[in-house]
């Protein structure tokens, strides 16, 4: 009898053991710290018609949470969102310029709310940043617009956290939001700024392992510290040598005689097609610049990146080497994420799987396959670095799926209907060229690698068109915005 009480006792002990986690997940109050892919930033800008869809807000929502707290900013978002400008029919194909929407940026909707935002999403952040880094509404109320520090601005708003002598990072704002559930999604710009500025440099665009397992050990140790019964979830890295603003543009032209490659030219020869050409060269190249003589061009280089005693100068190429260099370091990141994740009893969405399973296959909603391709897959915004809403949702029900399995919950998988019923999943048509435009590039630039310098991105000299342009179509004619 005694030997069968005492194997009941080590039978319920094991079955409160084996249900920490289930128990651990309360989504009373879910508060999300990371980076732009936490803000819900969209088409290179954070405003609230993305906002409104960010994986968080969706999560918040699906956990069934009444309010949920966002740093929104009015239309067209700050920094501007990117837009459809023009489609052009060239040559019998059609050629869509994006840029900047409007003349000027929108303004903070939510930052007279009093206490600490549920999502904590830093556009640019890095890990460490989470760490270090603190913000100040009273610079962009006052209409002072610094662009190293906007994004701490308008998301951490408070130097110090009211009513405290504690600094305001975005590390201790989550701790003092007292969440019972938190997502941690950061890592992401510690190698994303080498496939933006064509530089893949250690130390300079890309985060050194040991430095990132130190900042990132520390980031969630403290957050476990603060929050020792709080369910953790933290996602971990895509490749960021596979989004859109990499792969679209071909390093080559093709001979529509004959099919033949032609390689574009960058400052250090001839490219391979084992190179890759960022959406930062599309206006150049339409420019005729990296294209041969031969073939129509100027026969001038496209820039390719290079630091020196001025600074790091962004280019528009990626070399082999350097596209090898950015997936191993995001590999060796992963595996911090996930070590130190076990450490502090975190369980990892796997980001990186779910993206290369999306570039490798799709992903098929309602019949309906979505792809990684810039303006027509569904899931990319105008910044082909960040999703669009759809994508969003997708992202949002794929951590759904990682929470239940984790936690034995039942919450809730996104209603995907909405997202097809209108702008927020139109497309594009098929484009055989794209104009990312010279000013949407800077400004991508300026929030995600903010220490390029873009000098070497103006043409050198007058060039006359690769291409002659045809005609203008009219953009209310076109099927839809992305959003």
């Amino acid at each position: 009898m005694r030997h069968a009480r005492k194997a009941c006792i080590l039978g319920v002990a094991a079955l409160l053991l084996a249900g920490n986690a289930f128990a651990q997940a309360d989504f009373t109050k879910y508060v999300a710290l990371g980076d732009s892919l936490t803000a819900g930033y969209s088409s290179n800008g954070l405003a609230k018609m993305y906002q409104d869809h960010s994986v968080p807000m969706i999560l918040s929502q699906q956990f069934g949470m009444a309010t949920f707290q966002q740093p929104t900013i009015s239309d067209p978002g700050i920094p501007q969102v990117l837009e459809l400008k023009s489609l052009r029919v060239v040559n019998g194909s059609i050629v869509p310029t994006i840029g900047l929407k409007g003349t000027a940026p929108g303004h903070p909707t939510n930052a007279t709310y009093a206490g600490i935002y549920n999502n904590l999403g830093v556009p640019g952040a890095k890990a460490g940043d989470l760490l270090t880094k603190t913000g100040d509404i009273s610079k962009p109320a006052g209409g002072i617009i610094d662009p190293n520090t906007i994004m701490y601005d308008l998301v951490l708003r408070f130097p110090v956290i009211p009513g405290t002598s504690t600094p305001g990072t975005a590390i201790a704002q989550g701790i003092g939001a007292a969440g019972t559930f938190y997502t941690v999604w950061v890592g992401n710009n510690d190698v994303l700024g080498a496939a933006l500025s064509g530089v893949a440099l250690e130390g300079v665009t890309l985060t050194p392992k040991a430095t990132f397992q130190t900042q990132y050990t520390q980031l969630l140790g403290a957050l476990r510290q603060g929050r020792p019964s709080a369910g953790i979830v933290v996602a971990n890295i895509g490749d960021v040598a596979a989004l859109p603003f990499v792969t679209t543009v071909k390093p080559y032209l093709v001979n529509p005689s004959n099919g033949q490659h032609i390689p574009l030219i960058g400052e250090a020869g001839l490219l391979t097609e084992q190179d890759y050409v960022t959406l930062g060269a599309s206006s150049l190249i339409q420019m005729g610049i990296g294209v041969p003589a031969a073939a129509g061009g100027t026969g001038l280089p496209l820039p390719e990146g290079s630091i020196d005693a001025t600074g790091l100068h962004a280019g528009v190429i990626l070399r082999a080497a350097e596209i090898a260099a950015i997936r191993a370091r995001t590999a060796e990141l992963n595996t911090v994420i996930s070590g130190v994740a076990s450490t502090v009893d975190a369980e990892v969405f796997d980001v990186s799987t779910f993206f290369n399973g999306l570039v490798a296959n799709g992903y098929i909603v309602g019949g309906v396959r979505l792809s990684a391709s810039f303006l027509t897959g569904g899931i990319f915004s105008y910044d082909g670095v960040h999703p669009q809403s759809l994508g969003y949702a997708v992202v949002a029900n794929e951590m759904i799926r990682t929470i239940n399995a984790a936690y034995g919950t039942e919450v809730p998988e996104v209603d995907f209907r909405p997202y097809f019923g209108g702008a927020q999943a139109a497309t594009m048509p098929l484009a055989n060229d794209t104009v990312f435009s010279l000013e949407a590039f800077k400004s991508l630039l300026k929030v995600f690698a903010p220490e390029a310098l873009t000098d070497q991105l103006e043409p050198r000299q007058a060039v006359r068109p690769r291409i002659q342009r045809d005609d203008d179509l009219p953009i209310p004619g076109v099927p839809g915005r992305l959003h």
